[in-house]
């Protein structure tokens, strides 16, 4: 691990034991036997989220929704800073450990890193309802459950930061989403918990059962949603497969550069939710090669004729009207496809969009579009090794490749971390143009 990233995670750690040290510990000793027992039953419904987190993704580092930040805040609003801080704990430790299955590095930061999180959050309710007038508790509870969630993405924005060498700032802004997507969906769905703290306050014990049917209820629409992402996915699959059997030279061609693409975006620092938007762009780049009129051209690897390079250049602009007929596939994928052939420099096309014109996940498919042509075994030549096309990237930047993006990959080595991604059964290459 990067020296100053573990730097970083031993700051967090020693943080929350400290903050654990400085909470007062006589609000420990002032809570009842009821207290403890409704401590335990969000601890529980906690650990249930945490066992039952919903897999929106693919692989081990697939982006999971759990609902236990619910829990997590009820205990906050309801506890001293040190029973939420208890709670927290026995929810992230076991789940890291046990259920995660993480690295002792990274699970000691997710520990310390919500610690410090439902720590923050409680005292910021403490003193604001120190001073907020009755009937005005649920605006004492929003900014808490604000100062939770801020607190929980600026530690993990500069963990990423360090992890990419990348800008603290820019990292937060993408950590948060467009618009701050991400944080306003979460203080969205914050309410749930200060429905939860009534039902305490007014039932205990009982009340604490009584969320756990809805909190399914969630879970399975989370499930749902799931379940249609992965149908979609499969379907795009299938799709490009049928594509791609057109065209003996770009087998899986798609694909590759799907993942390539999704490596490079978490490189930059984007967020889950845009590696998503990247991957599924990538994925389906050349999908207006669909079109019958490019059938002939596609069974030709190489020496096009000016007026058949002029034909095969039109896929992108193809592709993203075929897309823009479809209601599931956004703007941004669109226009990312469309655009996927433009240079830096303005000499690509279809609109010769030059620098910061270029949308960014089209500079990005522009880039692995190029890698995997490089990598992979042509009629008139072998495939490059890593250190040309590196070479080669170092001598395009700035004018066919964003020298931002071909930056990041040179420094990050992310064409030999993702050597797997090339890796071939069959002979395969991608079309000219």
């Amino acid at each position: 691990m990067n020296p100053r990233v573990t730097a970083y995670f031993t700051v967090v750690t020693i943080a929350a034991i400290g903050l654990f040290a400085v909470a007062d510990p006589s609000d420990l000793q002032s809570l009842s036997n009821a207290d403890w027992f409704g401590i335990a039953g969000f601890v529980f419904i906690g650990l249930l989220s945490e066992a039952l987190a919903i897999d929106f993704g693919k692989g081990t580092k697939a982006a999971k929704s759990s609902l236990a930040f619910l829990p997590f805040l009820a205990c906050t609003t309801l506890f001293p800073p040190a029973a939420a801080m208890t709670a927290v704990f026995l929810v992230v430790a076991p789940s890291n450990f046990l259920i995660w299955r993480r690295r002792t590095s990274s699970a000691l930061f997710n520990i310390s890193q919500g610690v410090i999180a439902a720590g923050i959050s409680s005292v910021v309710h403490r003193l604001l309802m120190g001073g907020t007038p009755a009937g005005l508790e649920f605006v004492a509870f929003s900014l808490a459950a604000l100062a939770f969630f801020a607190t929980n993405m600026m530690l993990s924005s500069a963990a990423l930061a360090l992890m990419q060498a990348g800008s603290l700032s820019r990292t937060f802004l993408q950590v948060i989403g467009p618009g701050g997507a991400n944080l306003w969906y979460d203080l969205l769905a914050s309410p749930i918990a200060y429905i939860a703290t009534i039902l305490y306050s007014g039932f205990h014990i009982t009340g604490i059962i009584a969320i756990i049917l809805p909190l399914l209820l969630i879970r399975y629409s989370y499930q749902s949603t799931a379940q249609l992402q992965a149908a979609n996915r499969d379907l795009l699959y299938v799709l490009v497969k049928a594509i791609e059997t057109r065209d003996p030279y770009t087998s899986g061609h798609s694909r590759r550069v799907s993942a390539l693409a999704a490596a490079i975006a978490r490189d930059l620092g984007f967020s889950e939710r845009r590696i998503d938007t990247v991957e599924q762009a990538a994925l389906l780049h050349d999908i207006g090669k669909i079109d019958p009129k490019f059938s002939e051209v596609l069974q030709k690897p190489y020496s096009l004729t000016p007026e058949e390079r002029e034909l095969i250049q039109g896929h992108s602009a193809a592709g993203a009207d075929l897309l823009q007929s479809l209601s599931t596939v956004g703007p941004e994928v669109i226009e990312a496809v469309r655009h996927h052939h433009e240079r830096y420099d303005g000499d690509g096309y279809p609109a010769g969009l030059s620098g910061e014109q270029i949308p960014v996940i089209a500079r990005i498919i522009m880039v692995c579009d190029s890698v995997d042509a490089m990598l992979s075994d042509r009629p008139y030549r072998s495939a490059l090794s890593i250190d040309e096309v590196e070479a080669e990237l170092e001598r395009c930047k700035g004018t066919q490749f964003d020298p931002e993006i071909t930056e990041t990959i040179l420094r990050s080595g992310t064409l030999r971390k993702n050597a797997a991604v090339f890796q071939r059964v069959q002979v395969d290459s991608t079309v000219p143009g």
